[in-house]
């Protein structure tokens, strides 16, 4: 697989691909935008292709929730990795990542 960071469209909804680590951290965190489109009030994102998800991932996830949110939209994450469904339970964001 391309481990290269990638946000997919179909008619299911963006798709998340590649890795999103600490590398890719800071580039991926201003690309929210990308996710929705216009007068949307809530999108679904599949996080099934992510890669080796880490903290920094978790960290950009959260700041997208975040920052949409702000803006009047509400992103939904489903299919998590387990590595990354693992990690935010640990460190007691699992509400705040699938809410």
């Amino acid at each position: 697989m391309d481990a290269r960071f990638v946000i997919d469209h179909d008619e299911a909804g963006p798709r998340l691909r590649g890795r999103m680590g600490f590398a890719e951290a800071a580039t991926a965190a201003s690309r929210w935008r990308e996710l929705v489109g216009a007068g949307q009030q809530q999108v679904e994102v599949d996080l099934s292709g992510l890669e080796r998800p880490d903290s920094a991932t978790l960290a950009v996830l959260l700041a997208w929730s975040a920052r949409a949110q702000h803006a009047g939209i509400r992103l939904l994450y489903r299919e998590p990795p387990p590595g990354l469904l693992a990690l935010a339970r640990l460190c007691g964001t699992e509400q705040l990542l699938l809410a």
